[in-house]
């Protein structure tokens, strides 16, 4: 089954209920903080989150599978057989929730065929929701203000703004900019960096470490359904979901729209 236009509104008001579990929590300053098996940081407004969209999703569309990544993983000879699915991270960059820097997301993405086709990213400390698909195109609502994300409204600038982790320098990032020359740096967490390619806040986000595959669904369809791009690292192939046994993916390179 592929994705259905009057999904979109649904998803973008599930991510708005998933931000406000998150932030019940986020307003009580007083929550556990506990480490997953992969050393990753977890806690309550991750779950709260994932509760939330898990239930709305399967009222939504009952017949379609969910993996998040507070779910437990399933089995390859499961996942291998399914054309469609949605892919959440219910809070990407718990750290940022911990550092209490407003930099966290609730991602939805629904897969078809391998691909991100549609996506959700809601920062909901920063009032921003990016959200669209292949088939109708991306947009920003800002403080409950809707604005198109279109190619044409962005210019290159003479230098490169790239965007990288705030948490997360790897010796790979260090040496592609070495390589790149000069440019400008923007640190930001979570798949925000995808956005501001997105919003034309940014030109380059090189990951060149490793990231799971709900780290980066959601803010991939956004990115390109405004136009931009997200190839794997020294290839002309899309970053793809769900054609593997394992959920890390291969280092890639995202680019604005507007960057030739």
């Amino acid at each position: 089954m592929g994705f259905e236009p009057d999904w979109l509104v649904a998803i973008v008001d599930i991510a708005s209920a998933a931000g406000d579990a998150i932030m019940t929590v986020y307003a009580s300053d007083d929550y556990e903080v506990d480490v997953k098996t992969d050393d990753s940081p977890v806690t309550a407004a991750d779950l709260a989150s994932h509760n939330v969209i898990v239930a709305a999703l399967n009222k939504l569309t009952p017949n379609i599978p969910v993996m998040s990544e507070e779910s437990t993983t399933l089995a390859w000879e499961e996942r291998k057989l399914w054309q469609s699915y949605w892919l959440i991270d219910p809070l990407d960059g718990t750290k940022e929730f911990i550092k209490r820097n407003g930099e966290f997301t609730v991602n939805i993405a629904f897969i078809h065929q391998g691909r991100a086709v549609a996506g959700v990213v809601y920062a909901p400390v920063l009032d921003k929701c990016y959200f669209g698909s292949l088939t109708g195109g991306a947009w920003l609502k800002n403080a409950g203000v809707e604005q198109a994300l279109i190619k044409k409204s962005f210019e290159n600038k003479a230098v490169p703004r790239v965007v990288g982790s705030r948490s997360h320098i790897s010796p790979g990032l260090q040496s592609y900019l070495a390589a790149l020359g000069e440019h400008e740096m923007k640190s930001v967490g979570s798949s925000l960096k995808f956005c501001l390619l997105a919003e034309g806040e940014a030109d380059i986000y090189p990951r060149l470490g490793l990231t799971s595959e709900w780290d980066t669904a959601a803010a991939q369809a956004v990115l390109e359904s405004a136009g931009g791009k997200v190839l794997q690292y020294g290839s002309e192939a899309a970053l793809d979901y769900n054609q593997k046994s394992d959920i890390l993916n291969p280092y890639f390179i995202a680019y604005a729209p507007h960057w030739e």
